[in-house]
């Protein structure tokens, strides 16, 4: 599995896109999410991979977990348990997997599915990322990475 490397911008989206790519062998065309999304989405959750979040826990994304059986991490300064906390992955490569499952199945996202199955553009899909956060500008702002920041990228 590809490591996921932080310690720039540049290294953090080839290596990001690397693990896209060895995942990608096992994951069906139509079911593939376009890298220009998980780039950015990784890149805005996580500030280009320096979070606390990315670092600690290999969670490229803030995908939460509802088990506290399951290992997790709880965001600063909580010290108690509200019912959910940030997944903690062996490895980054694995949270994008299982970010690439989520919006492969769960119901908050059927829009965006009916998007790619109907071959609209990432950004299209972007749009149908409104309950993916609560910032109201989410959508904007991963559009905005994409346009600003991974144009430059061969991807």
């Amino acid at each position: 599995v590809p490591v996921v490397t932080t310690t720039s911008k540049d290294e953090f989206v080839y290596s990001l896109n690397s693990c896209i790519t060895h995942l990608y062998q096992d994951v069906p065309i139509e079911k593939q999410i376009p890298r220009e999304l998980i780039i950015a989405q990784a890149a805005l959750e996580t500030g280009w991979g320096k979070s606390r979040f990315a670092n600690e826990a290999n969670n490229l994304f803030g995908i939460r977990t509802w088990n506290k059986e399951e290992e997790y991490l709880l965001p600063i300064p909580w010290t108690k348990w509200p019912g959910w906390g940030v997944k903690k992955y062996n490895a980054r490569c694995e949270s994008v997997m299982d970010y690439v499952r989520i919006i492969n199945e769960l119901w908050a996202y059927e829009e965006l599915r009916k998007v790619r199955d109907n071959n609209g553009d990432v950004f299209e899909m972007a749009d149908k990322l409104e309950n993916y956060a609560k910032n109201p500008n989410y959508t904007v702002l991963v559009k905005a990475i994409i346009i600003h920041n991974l144009g430059r990228y061969d991807l």
